[in-house]
């Protein structure tokens, strides 16, 4: 087992990770907590900014689960099938690191786009003199 296939199986954690679900559809009790969630200033601002950033969190975070999956399994492959030379080793273990940190940043900079849009409806209804 080369450092390629530990970094692998200890990079699999993090699929769990984005797996979990943030969403409560049942709306039947606030999930606006401090275990779990996107927590950012605009999200929290309102329930429905939390429930908007996180319906729209969940299909994204799945897609990126299984690039990951994807990337881990060709890298434990590809470390048990070829002698790897130490750059590419290290290419490789830089991948991973990049797709799951790129990833979440990417998503949860959109996901506090679509909270932020929300809160911004809610405004300017608010100051319409809509309910």
């Amino acid at each position: 087992m080369g450092p390629v296939f530990v970094t692998s199986l200890l990079t699999l954690p993090l699929l769990a990770l984005l797996l979990i679900p943030f969403h409560d559809g049942s709306s039947a009790i606030d999930t606006r907590n401090r275990l779990s969630g996107f927590r950012t200033r605009e999200t929290l601002a309102s329930r429905e900014a939390w429930d908007a950033a996180h319906a729209w969190i969940r299909q994204p975070l799945q897609r990126l689960a299984g690039v990951l999956a994807t990337v881990i399994g060709a890298s434990m492959i590809s470390d048990i099938v070829f002698p790897l030379p130490e750059a590419l080793e290290f290419a490789i273990i830089a991948t991973q690191l990049t797709v799951f940190a790129g990833g979440v940043l990417l998503i949860g900079w959109r996901a506090n786009r679509v909270a932020a849009e929300v809160n911004r409806q809610a405004a300017s209804a608010g100051s319409n003199g809509t309910p």
